[in-house]
């Protein structure tokens, strides 16, 4: 039996720092993806890839798991729709699809918990596994709270260039002092976004991620983001977010909004240097499987 899984990517965080030391962040899944297929002999054709090393590992963490074999271990490929080294949550959705189709390979399946054990025992994750909205902590697992279903937004993303490794970013000495340094403005930004959540109303959740990249602009700063930001304001954007390991920027706007070649236009023409990625949806699916 074939198995094809898929689990979306992110655009950055609508928040990511720490409340009383406790570190987490706060999901923003995207209708980018990446796939698993399991006990494929040969991969249709256009779709070839191979397990990266991160996926290889999820694989062989899940087999060690359920104790199994490597010797008797079923094919399985991973590819994805997600830039990679931007902060858009690419190695976890690979890893997150890896372990779980190659559990399905193997007659079992995972939980939710068991998946983020498997994630987290090789980097630094995010949670878009998870459906919904999650509160994640994203170091040891400690805080990992569903907090509701976000209404449908569009982003606008940019990027500033270059790329940012996960695993030794969050090994920097000083990192966990800034964080705590901000968490009088992540607790309110958590505040807005929990309202926004339980109102329906996209532009405290706008607030909310402003609020939250703003804040972390001493941890890892973005040149452009306050300019980004009056911009898109101007264009009416109920808010920015970033990815805030990643180099990342987007603005958000209502799930309807047609103006979405105006707004690349414009901040191509007064911010040459972003350039432009890609325009998304949020999603609230999580990780998802179906035989085939």
């Amino acid at each position: 039996m074939t198995y094809y899984v898929r689990a979306p990517g992110t655009c950055g965080e609508f928040i990511q720092g720490s409340i009383g030391g406790q570190s987490f962040l706060v999901t923003c899944p995207i209708n980018r993806y990446s796939y698993a297929l399991s006990q494929v002999k040969h991969p249709l054709h256009g779709y070839h890839c191979s397990l990266q090393p991160k996926s290889m590992l999820a694989k062989h963490k899940t087999l060690d798991y359920f104790g199994i074999s490597r010797e008797l271990s079923k094919e399985i490929y991973v590819r994805s729709d997600i830039i990679q080294g931007k902060g858009m949550a690419s190695s976890s959705a690979d890893i997150s699809v890896s372990a779980m189709a190659t559990a399905l390979a193997h007659g079992h399946t995972l939980s939710l918990k068991e998946l983020e054990k498997i994630c987290l025992s090789i980097e630094p994750t995010d949670a878009a596994f998870y459906p919904a909205i999650v509160q994640f902590d994203y170091i040891h697992g400690q805080i990992s709270e569903s907090l509701g279903i976000c209404p449908p937004m569009k982003i606008v993303i940019f990027d500033e260039g270059g790329t940012i490794d996960t695993v030794s970013f969050n090994q920097q000495p000083d990192l966990q002092e800034k964080i705590r340094e901000k968490e009088p403005l992540i607790k309110e930004a958590l505040d807005y976004f929990k309202d926004g959540l339980a109102t329906h109303d996209i532009s405290l959740i706008g607030q909310a991620a402003t609020l939250s990249a703003f804040a972390n602009q001493r941890i890892l700063p973005k040149m452009n983001l306050y300019d980004f930001h009056e911009i898109g304001a101007n264009l009416n954007s109920v808010g920015i977010i970033i990815a805030h390991s990643g180099t990342i920027m987007g603005l958000l706007f209502p799930n309807d909004y047609s103006g979405t070649k105006e707004c690349i236009n414009e901040i191509q023409s007064q911010i040459p240097t972003l350039q432009y990625v890609d325009t998304v949806e949020t999603t609230c699916e999580g990780i998802t499987y179906i035989k085939r």
